[in-house]
C-alpha cells in the first residue's frame, strides 16, 4: 500500500500537482526555447554581448563567461518588488577549465569538477550545479545557482 501511495505521489509531482505556478524548475535541454535567455529565478537578465566570453576547443572549455545586460538590470531595479534590488551589477556566470564529454555536454556537481572554476557572481560568488550543453550553435546551461545562500533556478541559452 505504501508503495502505491508513493508511486501516486511521484506521478502527481511529475505532472505538476501540488507545485506553485511560480516554481521554476530546470528543464531538459530539449524543452528550452530557442531564444537567448539568462534567467535566474523569475528574471531574464539577457546578455551584455560585449562582455560575454566563449572560448573552447573541441570538448575543452577555457572560459565561458556570461554577463547580464546592464540596461535590463537597471529597468528591473526600478521595480519595487525586484528581488535583487540591493545589488549593484547584473549577474555573471563563469565556467573555466571544464572538460565536456565527447557529446559536448556535462553535468557540473560539487564532486565531479574539482579542477574547474564554476560560479555565479551576483553580489558575491555562489555555487553552481548545472548541466552544460554546447550543441547546434547554442550553449545551454540548466541548473541551480546560489545567491547569498539561496538556490535559484538558472536557465541560459546563448547563440554562438
Amino acid at each position: 500500500m505504501k508503495y502505491r501511495i508513493l508511486m501516486l505521489l511521484s506521478v502527481m509531482n511529475l505532472l505538476g500537482f501540488g507545485q506553485s505556478k511560480n516554481e521554476n524548475k530546470p528543464q531538459t535541454e530539449n524543452e528550452l526555447k530557442t531564444e537567448e535567455i539568462f534567467n535566474i529565478g523569475d528574471y531574464n537578465f539577457y546578455f551584455n554581448k560585449s562582455k560575454c566570453i566563449v572560448e573552447y576547443d573541441k570538448n575543452k572549455v577555457t572560459d565561458i563567461t556570461f554577463v547580464g545586460n546592464e540596461e535590463i538590470f537597471e529597468k528591473l531595479d526600478e521595480k519595487d518588488d525586484f528581488e535583487f534590488k540591493d545589488f549593484i551589477y547584473p549577474p555573471e556566470l563563469y565556467i573555466r577549465n571544464l572538460t565536456l564529454e565527447k557529446n559536448m555536454e556535462t553535468k557540473i556537481t560539487e564532486n565531479n569538477h574539482l579542477d574547474s572554476e564554476v560560479g555565479l557572481y551576483f553580489g558575491e560568488h555562489g555555487y553552481v550545479e548545472a548541466q552544460v550543453f554546447i550543441k547546434d550553435g547554442w550553449i545551454r546551461i540548466i541548473g541551480f545557482g546560489e545567491v547569498y545562500g539561496k538556490k535559484y533556478p538558472i536557465k541560459i541559452n546563448f547563440k554562438l
